[in-house]
């Protein structure tokens, strides 16, 4: 007969419960357990208190903060968790301060965050282009072995504490499409609306790193590459899709005391934005300027977008202008935040005014150029050209009210070719509603 093997009894209580001195005894929480329960008490309920006591998330990073997504997004619903809890983390901006400050301190460098490691696809910043859902493939005139998007700095940090934008060198170096192919569809729009009996212009505000080099650093990621970009987008844009080419002008009117650019931002002074306001303003309408009086009137302080993506903060101290056209006193308007919806703005028919009804699709360059915009031009309809993605049909019936359209983009995001009106999809749309509504 077998022997059967005695078991040990077993125990009515948790292994926790039993005396120390028990074989079978089991700490309910040991020293590593406590440390981790309590980093997670403290990961979760220290946001929650903030939130509570009115601590709200900062939108730092010059871009709105990631909204909720939506069960209709299907996998997206998902996959968009992570940007918007991290978005909506309160005290996110300190944090992103505080070990900037530590590299700064340890290693001598930033610690900025590259492309897309913060959970949204594509760069964020200053007139970023739109968000791309695949990482874009180098072309254009750049060497694909350094065209790889991720490894270029958010932010160039230049001589005397000048910051430079690195979507200036990223976009010429890692460009979503030919420069040829963004010229083709230039090309396109411009033989649509001028055949419909309307007039064209297209202006490019040139990058800093273009129009303000001087303080660039000596050596940088993608330097090579971003210059013979910048060469080959210069040489071709204004004579092959008739661009405005403002670079000649702004040198003239940058002084070392006076830069055209501001030192902490990637946009022009107010100088500048009067300077494109009457070259639009004589190229439609020659003459109209000669009796405009531009006189210097305050100067302004203004938050400057390239600090936030390093996480921390700066100002812009700049001159603002009135401008009175010939028949009257100062007639600016103000300054446009949201370019999202289309705003119309202008003097109404006078003298010394840009006459008719004129639509600029355009960037953040126009944000603060609207103020002289409405002083000089009789009608302008101001949208940005983004809009045309999701909504192209209504950006095609905007167009084709208007006398004269007028495409503003800055220097980067059409060498880059991210910009969406120029999508093929959205310029066929508007193609169409300009061939149905001819000027008579």
């Amino acid at each position: 007969m077998p022997v059967q093997e005695e078991r040990p009894p077993s125990i009515a209580v948790h292994e926790a419960w039993l005396p120390a001195e028990h074989p079978l005894h089991r700490p309910r929480h040991g020293g590593r357990q406590r440390t981790a329960l309590l980093s997670a008490l403290v990961f979760f309920l220290v946001p929650v208190l903030a939130v509570s006591l009115g601590v709200r998330p900062a939108e730092f990073e010059n871009r709105a903060l990631a909204g909720f997504p939506t069960p209709t997004d299907g996998w997206g619903f998902f996959t968009g968790l992570p940007a918007w809890a991290s978005d909506h983390l309160p005290f996110r901006d300190v944090a992103v301060r505080v070990v900037d400050g530590l590299s700064r301190g340890a290693f001598g460098e930033s610690a900025t965050l590259g492309p897309g490691t913060d959970g949204h696809a594509g760069p964020v910043g200053p007139v970023a282009p739109p968000a791309a859902t695949s990482p874009p493939e180098p072309a254009g005139p750049a060497d694909p072995s350094t065209s790889i998007p991720g490894v270029f700095p958010q932010v160039i940090e230049g001589e005397d504490g000048w910051l430079y934008f690195g979507y200036d060198v990223e976009g010429k170096c890692a460009p979503t499409q030919p420069l040829t192919d963004t010229i083709v569809a230039v090309s396109r729009l411009r033989t649509a609306v001028e055949a419909s009996g309307r007039r064209f212009v297209l202006v490019v505000p040139p990058d800093k790193t273009t129009a303000q080099p001087e303080f660039l650093p000596a050596d940088h990621p993608g330097l090579d590459c971003a210059q013979a970009a910048t060469r080959d987008f210069w040489r071709r844009v204004p004579a092959e899709a008739g661009a405005i080419d403002l670079r000649t002008e702004l040198r003239q009117l940058s002084t070392p005391s006076r830069p055209i650019y501001h030192r902490l931002d990637t946009h022009w002074t107010d100088r500048g934005a009067v300077m494109m306001v009457r070259t639009l303003a004589e190229e439609i309408a020659p003459g109209v300027t000669r009796r405009w009086d531009v006189e210097q009137v305050r100067t302004v302080q203004s938050g400057a977008d390239l600090p936030n993506l390093l996480g921390r903060t700066g100002v812009n101290f700049f001159e603002q202008y009135s401008l009175a056209p010939s028949d009257g006193g100062d007639r600016t308007g103000r300054y446009l935040d949201d370019l999202r919806e289309p705003v119309r703005i202008g003097t109404g028919p006078a003298s010394g005014v840009v006459p008719g009804s004129v639509v600029l699709l355009g960037d953040s360059f126009i944000q603060s150029s609207a103020r002289y915009l409405a002083a000089g031009f009789a009608e302008v309809h101001v949208v940005s050209y983004a809009t045309a993605a999701p909504e192209p049909q209504r950006i095609a019936d905007l167009m084709a009210d208007q006398e004269v359209i007028v495409l503003e983009v800055v220097e980067r995001n059409l060498a880059a070719g991210t910009v969406p009106l120029l999508d093929p999809a959205a310029l066929d749309v508007v193609i169409r509603e300009l061939a149905t509504r001819p000027l008579n």
